[in-house]
Parts: structure tokens; C-alpha cells; sequence
């Protein structure tokens, strides 16, 4: 990975020019190499199927994570509203991952639980650039706090660990009536202090049933998460609340290859938040600066599917 020179404008300020100066003084490659390893075993015992997963897996930092000279809003894809200044000296993750579980189906039922452990050194997530946050005592800093925000993090590794539950069930009731669902848990802490670490997901769950017949079903399907209490300290993250929607479904196969589908999602027009969801980032808006962006509310779609071999 590269990157080429910053440059800044003659009406920028000196802080940012004096920041691409330095970037540009630097050492801007990097190369390296990683290892993804997995073993799976499993055993076929009829009903049941129990299985094992042992892993090493990797993941190379992004380039706003290695090569963020300038402190800003971009943040890879977190949409967070924080400025973030990136890390030339960032290694690769590296997941060890030990997974558990099995298969298991009796006549209508069925269910497929899964634990799993990851240990993870050099996590990547973001921290406070310095050990005195708050305190505009770097060029860094500064810069971040002409655009509003004194307390900008910096992509940096920790040590990490996640663990966790996932399931996926269901019941066939009748000959035309299927229940199913999927639910999920996962815990994030770091390992290097005592917090834990940033956006994880809170438990969710997914309820369905759905009605077949020979050309058309319907559906209904209830999805929400719980509250999400643990949250990270060093990133000023905040909790958030649980929620759950209410979402229909159809469709009708009219022939071989063509197919309708249409649905209503968020039934009953839930005004909720979800915890991953990014912060407006736009003045003068319908939601406040800073604010956790809304799901979306009650909407409709149709869609018309067609295969030709």
C-alpha cells in the first residue's frame, strides 16, 4: 500500500499545511504479508451434527486507517461524527477464533447454535489521540478543534477479544405453515485496559411465519434488538435503546422464471435508532447535530424478478 503527497490550497491555514508537510516527510508504503488458516471437523451422527471451527484470521488496515494525514470526519465507513486521524505504523489484525456448535433437525424442527470465542491482537478502532484529551497540546489536536471538535481519535491497535452466541431455528407447523427465526449475542472487550471496545451490535432477534402455497406465501416477521449498555469509554460512546419493527411480505409466482414480490416494512411506523447507525453530521436538520440517524420508517416496495436460461 501507498500513498502519494498532500497537498493544501493557499487559502488553507497553516496548521493543515504544516500536517501535509509532515505526512509528506514520511515513510508512505508499506508492505507485508498474512496468513489466513481455518480447520473445520464436523461428524454426521444422523439427527445431529456436531461441528468445530479452529482459525487464524487476518485483516490488512484500510487506507483512511493507515493514511489519514489530516483529521477529519472520515472514518471508513462509521459515519460516527468524530475526527479521526489515521496511523502510518498500524499492523494487520490477527483473530485467533475457536467456533462451536452443531446441526441438529428431528421430523418439523430444527436448530443450529454456534458459541465462539475470537481473540484478537492489534484490533483497530479508534482511540484519544493522546494521553491528554481535551487539552489542544499537539498540531493534531489543534486542527481538530478548528472543525469543532477538540478531542479528535487516532486509528490505533489494541488488544482485543469477542465472544459470543448465534442461532438460527425453526418449525415446520403444518404443510403450508413455517416458523422460523434467528438470534444473535455477541460481547466485545478490550484486553490491553479495562473498556470495552466500540459498536458492537446488541443482541438481536428475528421471529417469521410464513404461509406457502403452490404459487404465492406471505409472510410476516417481527426483528428488534435489546438495549446496548456496553459501550466505550475512551470513544465517548454512548448507550443506546432496544427497538423492534413489525415487517410483511408476499409473493406470487406468476410462471416459471417470473416472480412478484412486495412488502411493507416497519408496519406500525416505529421510531427507533439503531445503535450502528451513523450521526447526522448536518446542520439545520430534522435531527440534531450529533444525534444518532433514525431507521427508517414505514415504507413499501414491489419488485418484479425474471430468470431466463
Amino acid at each position: 500500500a501507498s500513498a502519494g503527497e498532500a497537498s493544501t490550497g493557499p487559502a488553507v491555514p497553516a496548521g493543515p499545511t504544516l500536517l501535509a508537510v509532515a505526512f509528506n516527510a514520511g515513510d508512505r508504503d508499506w508492505s507485508g504479508e498474512t496468513v489466513d488458516v481455518a480447520a473445520r471437523f464436523w461428524r454426521d451422527l444422523g439427527d445431529l451434527t456436531p461441528r468445530l471451527t479452529l482459525a487464524r484470521k487476518t485483516r490488512t488496515p484500510n487506507a483512511v486507517e493507515r493514511f489519514s494525514w489530516m483529521p477529519t470526519e472520515a472514518s471508513g465507513g462509521l459515519a460516527d461524527g468524530n475526527i479521526y486521524v489515521g496511523d502510518r505504523g498500524l499492523r494487520p489484525e490477527t483473530a485467533w477464533i475457536l467456533e462451536g456448535g452443531f446441526d441438529w433437525g428431528r421430523g418439523a424442527l430444527w436448530a443450529r447454535p454456534t458459541i465462539y470465542y475470537r481473540r484478537v491482537d492489534g484490533y483497530i478502532q479508534g482511540v484519544p489521540f493522546d494521553d491528554t484529551p481535551g487539552v489542544a497540546d499537539t498540531r493534531v489536536e489543534m486542527v481538530a478543534a478548528m472543525s469543532g471538535d477538540p478531542t479528535p481519535l487516532r486509528f490505533a491497535n489494541v488488544d482485543a477479544e469477542l465472544y459470543g452466541f448465534d442461532m438460527d431455528f425453526g418449525l415446520q407447523a403444518t404443510d403450508r405453515l413455517r416458523l422460523d427465526g434467528v438470534a444473535s449475542l455477541v460481547r466485545g472487550k478490550r484486553r490491553d485496559v479495562s473498556d470495552d471496545l466500540y459498536r458492537i451490535a446488541p443482541p438481536t432477534l428475528r421471529l417469521a411465519a410464513t404461509w406457502d402455497e403452490a404459487d404465492w406465501s406471505v409472510g410476516a416477521e417481527v426483528a428488534g434488538t435489546l438495549r446496548q449498555t456496553h459501550v466505550s469509554a475512551g470513544a465517548d460512546e454512548t448507550p443506546s435503546g432496544g427497538y423492534a419493527v413489525v415487517n410483511l411480505r408476499g409473493e406470487w409466482r406468476l410462471r416459471p422464471g417470473l416472480q412478484l414480490e412486495a412488502g411493507i416494512e416497519n408496519l406500525l411506523d416505529r421510531d427507533y435508532r439503531a445503535h450502528l447507525a451513523g450521526r447526522n453530521r448536518v446542520a439545520d436538520s430534522d435531527v440534531a447535530l450529533g444525534e444518532r440517524l433514525p431507521g427508517a420508517g414505514r415504507g413499501g416496495f414491489v419488485t418484479l424478478k425474471a430468470a431466463w436460461r
